[in-house]
């Protein structure tokens, strides 16, 4: 069996419930222990794409091109916090790790910040 990733929201958060399972070993952006590794988020690490990232035409608003309706819509890493997402993909997408828990905050606003970096790491793992 193999090793779980834990997100967190914040790393206040993950610190509490790294505590919890064990983990004492301090990595770069996230605790490890037994078959746990505990990381976080530290608030939003991916947004939407900008406008004219679609499309130069949507750089001035004009009202010929309005509504902008994507046929799918773009993620893109916050520059700020690019190195802890850098962290995430690369524990999501080491072989050890089975599987994901999502301890972000519930409600909307944690899911969402699980399932932008989940989608923009393009992780295919269980959670």
């Amino acid at each position: 069996m193999g090793r779980t990733v834990v997100i967190a929201e914040k790393p206040s958060v993950g610190r509490d419930i790294a505590r919890v399972l064990g983990c004492q070993s301090s990595g770069r952006g996230c605790l490890t222990g037994g078959d746990w590794v505990v990381t976080w988020a530290v608030g939003h690490l991916v947004t939407l794409a900008e406008p004219e990232e679609y499309d130069e035409k949507y750089k001035k608003w004009n009202f010929s091109t309005l509504p902008i309706l994507p046929e799918e819509m773009q993620l893109k890493a916050i520059k700020q916090t690019r190195d802890q997402l850098k962290i995430l993909h690369s524990w999501m997408h080491k072989r050890e790790i089975d599987s994901l828990i999502c301890a972000t905050d519930s409600g909307r606003e944690g899911e969402l910040i699980f399932r932008y970096i989940y989608e923009i790491t393009k992780c295919k793992k269980p959670f």
